[in-house]
């Protein structure tokens, strides 16, 4: 009997010790894993503090109740293993039934294991607002949460693992001329047409070219005429005054002069249209009051001396704003070019600065996907050579110039210089580059262009939340470089949309879309201009359907706004409501940007 109770009381215990084991070590799992998670979003950095010992803790006695399956004496501690690892240790005791006839009263048991936050590939473009409102106080602490950001994700990164961070800062536009460029010059149009204007000139002669007998010059006006014909051209008052007491005789004199001809003073009188009046002269002595008033045309006339071929200068008359094609193929590569646009027609210089206008679109019109004729709003539209629709247009605010909707309208010069439209370009596009540490610190490059990040300018979040799409597609005109890893392991895809702003494109600047009145690339307003909260709406739909087509893209989106709560566009951006944060000041945006960070880590079991 000994034996077969051995046997039997064996296999008993044995199934319970397993059943036991098996049940600590997934509370012990469940335990650190936990610990590590409460850590990952801890404001206080990596460490066990009372909080995540007590978190870890609550889930070890909720998956290892007391007493279960007989068991006594458990416990569990929790330990920090490195920079980015926790461990736990558990162990227990489990009463034997029928072996505690052959003297085994109790198992014993242990087990460990480790949570630790495991990076895969990860790609990551942060779409930050770098507007007006941004100024001062707030893109300091923008740019401090960027840094929580990164040393978060770098501090977990294993050593094969790639990661990539890229930057689109925004305004009404986005700085990706040279990306553009490197990446293929078609791209970037060679011509397009803009709201510009031309200078209309008259032709002035510096020397008058005459044939003898021409007239040299010429005045022409009403004055009095003298009594004799040979008085013409004198100043003496005297001889102006008529006799009044003998109207009939010399009113007809007066009327002969009409359609005569003189030479006075070598020049040639055509007198036109005399006509007589009484008491003309009021403080003149009494039968002399009277006047003979005509039009008389005085000109000279060239003689043999005065021959001479005429010479002719420009001279600027007036402006014709108005659409204009201008050849972009140089101005596209950096180069100064020169057109006759500036002052009274003069030539100026310009070059490009990167920021773009968008390619061809079409009013949404309350479209709940993106229409297909809406070049724009296509992620991953590659252009076509020489098909301007297609392709994406260097922004050229020195040309640029205003009028009241699409049709031409007539300037002056100076009315002209003052309806100069510019805009507002942020700093240029950083695509997806590996910034590694260096010696445990901080990449200088990263830090230096976080830092020389600056505000200026309007809202248009779609913009930006379009290029960030842009440049991380895998499928897109940087497909080449986001499509795979080197290691050939799965890439995780994030855009972080960082914004302190409701949408607030800008009536009276250039952007991305033109120049809404006069292009009317997103449709014409019905009054002929556009308010900015009618555009607001307009851009707030794109911004809809591109952050949906994002999301369709398998690239989980994060949306953080900065003194603002977020609205149901700026939200709707969000993979879920996980993913949306809003933080009022900025601590709560860097903890905003550490906790992204530490969710973007994979938290794993490494035993």
């Amino acid at each position: 009997m000994l034996p077969l109770i051995a046997i039997i009381g064996g296999g008993v215990d044995a199934s319970r010790i397993y059943l036991a084991k098996s049940r600590l070590q997934q509370s012990c799992d469940a335990a650190t894993l936990a610990a590590r998670k409460k850590a990952a979003a801890s404001e206080d950095g990596f460490g066990i503090t009372d909080e995540i010992e007590q978190t870890a803790q609550n889930f070890f006695d909720a998956n290892f109740a007391e007493g279960i399956y007989g068991t006594k004496g458990v416990s569990y501690e929790l330990s920090a293993g490195n920079d980015t690892q926790m461990n736990g240790a558990a162990s227990v005791k489990v009463p034997t039934t029928l072996m505690n006839v052959f003297g085994f009263d109790n198992a014993d048991i242990a087990v460990t294991c480790s949570a630790d936050l495991n990076l895969p590939n990860i790609d990551v473009m942060l779409v930050l607002d770098n507007t007006g409102s941004m100024g001062g106080s707030r893109i300091a602490a923008l740019k401090s949460a960027v840094f929580e950001f990164y040393d978060e994700i770098m501090s977990a990164k294993p050593e094969n693992a790639r990661i990539r961070i890229g930057v689109v800062p925004y305004s009404t536009t986005v700085n990706v001329g040279s990306l553009l460029m490197a990446e293929n010059p078609d791209f970037v149009a060679d011509s397009f047409t803009y709201q510009s204007r031309e200078a209309k000139f008259e032709l002035i002669g510096n020397d008058d070219a005459v044939d003898e007998g021409d007239v040299l010059d010429e005045e022409a006006g009403w004055e009095l005429l003298p009594r004799e014909p040979v008085q013409l051209g004198s100043d003496n008052e005297a001889h102006y005054h008529w006799n009044d007491n003998n109207e009939k005789k010399k009113k007809p004199e007066c009327l002969a002069y009409d359609g005569q001809t003189y030479d006075v003073n070598g020049q040639v009188w055509k007198i036109y249209n005399p006509y007589w009046i009484d008491e003309y002269w009021e403080h003149w002595k009494k039968g002399q009051k009277a006047a003979c008033r005509a039009y008389v045309r005085k000109y000279t006339v060239a003689g043999p001396d005065d021959v001479q071929e005429e010479t002719f200068t420009e001279k600027f008359d007036y402006w014709i704003h108005k659409p204009i094609a201008f050849n972009t193929s140089s101005f596209k590569y950096g180069n100064a070019v020169t057109t006759p646009t500036g002052h009274k027609g003069a030539d100026i210089s310009s070059t490009w600065d990167g920021c773009i206008e968008e390619r061809e679109t079409v009013d949404l019109d309350g479209a709940s996907e993106i229409p297909e004729e809406a070049f724009d709003l296509d992620i991953d539209l590659v252009p076509v050579s020489g098909d301007v629709e297609t392709q994406w247009r260097p922004m050229w605010p020195d040309i640029t110039y205003n009028r009241p909707g699409p049709s031409e309208k007539t300037y002056s010069s100076s009315d002209s210089d003052d309806k100069r439209r510019y805009h507002y370009c942020p700093k240029a596009a950083v695509r997806l580059t590996e910034w590694p540490l260096s010696g445990g610190e901080r990449n200088a490059a990263f830090e230096a262009y976080i830092n020389s990040l600056n505000a200026t300018g309007n809202t248009m979040h779609d913009i930006g939340v379009l290029w960030g799409a842009r440049l991380i597609s895998p499928t897109g005109i940087f497909a080449d470089d986001n499509e795979t890893a080197p290691n050939g392991d799965t890439i995780a895809r994030h855009i972080i949309f960082m914004t302190d702003g409701k949408m607030e494109p800008s009536t009276s600047r250039t952007t991305a879309y033109g120049n809404p009145d006069m292009d009317g690339k997103v449709g014409y307003a019905p009054d002929g201009s556009w308010s900015q909260s009618q555009l607001a709406d307009i851009h707030n739909d794109r911004l809809d359907l591109i952050c949906e087509a994002v999301k369709n893209k398998n690239i989980t989106m994060w949306a953080v706004s900065f003194g603002l709560p977020l609205n149901s566009h700026t939200r709707g951006c969000a993979t879920g409501s996980a993913r949306a944060f809003e933080a009022d000041d900025s601590d709560d945006l860097s903890a905003a940007f550490k906790k992204i960070a530490s969710s973007i880590a994979e938290l794993r079991l490494v035993k």
